[in-house]
């Protein structure tokens, strides 16, 4: 039965019209430094792309392979990442993103190494999600870092 908006409370409305722009979370994701629930929802101004849609779905990174895409996120990670992890992903003041030698195991993934991006880790990584990136952004900075791995 489609649902009548003119029976709509103004509160039910605006619940409605946010669930409706807003996509479930199917994948949990935590925080690195705790493993409590990370807040998914978009910063201010950002409206959640399909391959955020996806990715929040499915937890598989639809940028992946895209040249494009990658292409992007090397110039997203030249600009907010490469100071600490070095352009080719080597390391330096942060651990190394070319290799699979991490100290959490998450990172490995491309949901728990959105999830460190997203919202910090231990040391000077501090949310980028605080620092106005947007998830989409996120998602290219790590197909670029998919492409250093050895």
């Amino acid at each position: 039965m489609p649902v009548k908006l003119r029976h709509l409370s103004a509160a039910a409305f605006v619940a409605f019209a946010f669930a409706a722009t807003v996509p479930a979370v199917a994948v949990e994701f935590k925080s690195a430094l705790d493993d409590s629930p990370i807040d998914m929802d978009p910063i201010k101004g950002e409206e959640f792309t399909d391959a955020v849609k996806k990715f929040h779905e499915t937890g598989e990174n639809p940028y992946n392979g895209n040249a494009d895409e990658i292409a992007a996120g090397q110039k997203l990670y030249n600009a907010n990442c490469q100071v600490c992890h070095k352009p080719d992903g080597s390391g330096g003041m942060g651990p190394a993103l070319n290799d699979d030698a991490v100290v959490n195991p998450r990172a490995n993934t491309d949901v728990g190494m959105f999830e460190i991006i997203h919202s910090g880790a231990a040391g000077a990584m501090r949310p980028f999600a605080k620092r106005g990136m947007t998830q989409d952004q996120m998602l290219k900075i790590i197909a670029f870092i998919n492409t250093l791995k050895k």
